[in-house]
This record gives C-alpha cells, sequence and structure tokens, in this order.
C-alpha cells in the first residue's frame, strides 16, 4: 500500500474534518430560504450555464449570490477557497454548480436545502463519472468514494428522460437505494436559442470579427479536446488550404474547447479564421450552415437547427479506449455521416453542405436528446428554487 504524502494527508483532514467543522459551525447562522447561491466551478465569471437561471430569478425579486471556486494560484489554493465557501453555504437556501465539485459531498446540507447541479453540457456522449471509474480517462474507484461529489444533490437538470440512467451511472446514483435527483426540466443555456433576437445578434457579431463571412456559407469546426483538462491538446489538424479548394463559397470557423490553449496554424490565404478566443460557441452555432466535430456534446444543442453535421473521427478507436460513450458510434446514434480518414473529409462535407440534413433523422436524435430543451428551462428550473 502507498504511504501518503503531505499534500494528501492536508486533503484527507481538511475534506474529513476542517471543512465538515466548519460547516457545521456557519449553520448556527440562520438559513434564509430565498438566498440563492451560483457556485462557478472552473470559471471566474458567470458562465451562459446559469445566466438565464439568474435573470428569471431576479424577475422574480429572488435575492442572487455568485462565487467563484475557480483560481489560477495552483497548488493547495483551492483547499483555502473550499474553506471559505463552507462558511457561505450554510445560509443560502438555495446552491446551483455547474461542473464537478467534491466539496459538496464532504458534509451533509443542513435540512431544507436545495442543491442543484445544472451540468453543462446537453445530452449523454462522452462518459465520465462512475461510469468510467478505473479506466485510463477516469478516477480511481476509492478516491471517488473517499471525495464524493454528487450524494447531497436535490435535482440534476437534464436535457431529455433518455440522459437521466446515464447521469445516474455517472454520478453514482443508486435508484434502489433512494429516488433519483435527475429530472427532464431542460438545460437552461438552450433557452439562447429560442429568444429570436440572439439570432441577428449573433450574425451581427459574426460579421464584425470576421467581415468575410458575409455573403458565404459557414463551415464550424469545433472538435472536442484530447488528453486531460489540465493539458488539453487539440486534434491533429486536417491540411485546411487543401480542404477549402473545395469550398469556394464557405469560410470555416475553428473552435477549438475551451481547456486547448494552442492557437490553430492557419495557411496564408485561405478562408479560415481560429475564433475560439472571439465568438462563444452559443452564437457560432446559430450562424454556422454545417458543422464538423468528432466526439462533442455540441451536437445536441446544433440539433435544434436541423442543419447537417459531419463527423470527423480519425482516432476513433484510441479515443473510445481511453474515454468510452455512453452509445455505439455509428449512425443509429448520430445524425450526420462518419468520417474515418481526411482524404474521406471534404466530399462528406459537400455533400452535406449540397444536400442539407436527413430531417427524419435529424427529429429523432432532437426528440431524443432534446426533447425538454423549449426555451423555457430557466422557468421550471425557477419554480423549483422558488416553490
Amino acid at each position: 500500500m502507498k504511504k501518503p504524502n503531505l499534500r494528501e494527508i492536508v486533503k484527507l483532514a481538511a475534506f474529513k474534518l476542517i471543512y465538515p467543522l466548519t460547516y457545521r459551525l456557519f449553520c448556527l447562522r440562520p438559513q434564509k430560504k430565498n438566498d440563492v447561491l451560483f457556485c462557478e466551478v472552473r470559471h471566474g465569471f458567470l458562465t451562459d450555464t446559469y445566466k438565464p437561471i439568474v435573470r428569471e430569478l431576479k424577475k422574480r425579486g429572488v435575492k442572487c449570490r455568485v462565487f467563484y471556486i475557480h483560481n489560477n494560484k495552483g497548488g493547495m489554493g483551492y483547499l483555502l477557497r473550499y474553506l471559505k465557501l463552507c462558511t457561505i453555504l450554510p445560509t443560502a437556501g438555495t446552491i446551483l454548480v455547474d461542473d464537478t465539485c467534491n466539496l459538496f459531498g464532504a458534509f451533509r446540507f443542513r435540512r431544507g436545502t436545495k442543491l442543484i447541479q445544472t451540468w453543462h453540457s446537453c445530452g449523454a456522449f462522452k462518459k465520465w463519472g462512475y461510469s468510467i471509474a478505473g479506466l485510463s480517462f477516469g478516477q480511481d474507484p476509492e478516491d471517488l468514494d473517499r471525495y464524493p461529489a454528487h450524494k447531497e444533490y436535490t435535482l440534476v437538470t437534464v436535457s431529455s428522460p433518455e440522459c437521466i440512467p446515464h447521469f445516474d451511472n455517472a454520478f453514482g446514483f443508486d435508484r434502489s437505494k433512494k429516488p433519483s435527483p435527475v429530472r427532464a426540466t431542460g438545460v437552461a443555456r438552450t433557452d439562447y436559442f429560442f429568444d429570436k433576437t440572439n439570432i441577428g445578434r449573433a450574425y451581427d457579431s459574426l460579421y464584425s470579427a470576421c467581415p468575410e463571412a458575409e455573403g458565404k456559407k459557414v463551415l464550424l469546426y469545433a472538435p472536442t479536446y484530447r488528453g486531460d483538462a489540465d493539458d488539453a491538446q487539440p486534434p491533429k489538424q486536417f491540411d485546411i488550404a487543401s480542404f477549402m479548394k473545395h469550398f469556394p463559397d464557405c469560410v470555416l470557423l475553428i473552435k477549438q474547447h475551451g481547456f486547448v490553449k494552442k492557437h490553430t496554424a492557419i495557411p496564408d490565404g485561405c478562408r479560415c479564421f481560429d475564433v475560439s478566443g472571439t465568438l462563444p460557441i452559443e452564437k457560432l452555432l446559430i450562424v454556422s450552415d454545417l458543422v464538423i466535430t468528432d466526439y462533442s456534446s455540441l451536437i445536441f444543442e446544433y440539433s435544434l437547427f436541423s442543419r447537417p453535421m459531419v463527423f470527423y473521427a480519425y482516432d476513433l478507436d484510441s479515443f473510445y479506449d481511453y474515454r468510452g460513450f455512453y452509445y455505439k458510434y455509428d449512425n443509429s446514434f448520430l445524425p450526420g455521416e462518419i468520417v474515418r480518414d481526411e482524404q474521406s473529409l471534404a466530399p462528406a462535407v459537400r455533400k452535406a453542405l449540397d444536400n442539407g440534413c436527413d430531417s427524419a433523422a435529424s427529429e429523432r436524435f432532437r426528440e431524443r436528446f432534446m426533447s425538454a430543451c423549449d426555451g423555457h428551462s430557466a422557468e421550471r428550473i425557477a419554480d423549483y428554487i422558488t416553490r
């Protein structure tokens, strides 16, 4: 058995003793039922996962606070942020979290607290959490049990009933012991796509950032990352110059995953632009005539538009061994052509662009994975908070 190092000892003491005691101490303060606390796990700004809910609650006169768990100090700095959060959590009537944070499993919350997990992506694509415990990408099962993150949720929001069993599995919920908190309320960030005023704003943003897009069709390449989140790498780049020779009527926009820090090398003279740090994915999905991706969950949001998708999965076998999927990676699941090599990519994109999407397949996919997303998700979440 490996001897624990000082870092592990400090962490264990914090989670098993210091955090629970601090939380219980501050439970002596009165709880404010109408006080809603939004906890940002990874970012130092309020994300689109939360914004629609905040707006809806403010319309109802509900007080909202934000705590940014994210910090860039590295090392053990996050432990101090957790300690501060332990002094704030007890007085909130409702707490929202948008990603995995193991502090929320370090103690039992006081009675009457609503703890909502507004998971940041739609559908169910790549496996995570307990679904891949012990695999190369996943955490050690003993570590997941030692520092649980998900046991105290009272509500987990998902985009359709189809997703519920997969979230149960990923979060480690056992329905035989107690009812699952996972509900098909819809995902609040998708409300953005149902507001028609956002369409014009999205095109204005596109033409401001990329004037060359006016009068052209827009192809969006938006892959997921490779490796671990802390050292995320982009996928192998295809030959952009050769690819764009097939599309004189188009511009190509590249949006790398938010974890990826490398800029895409764009050949001179190409109508191709890396907009990773310029345009948010919500606006890009609105303005794109076709999306090229691989294993990204953005396919669920994009299905709301009934437009063509092409899946460039050159490393499918190795990626599957590393991560795994909830569904077989074929056309019984995906609503678009799957391409395994670079030579087939441009012809597949040209065909999809000219012919459009398979409307029946697109509708089945959207109904299966996005049926609860109708522009009113934030309202339903706010109803749960205020009832």
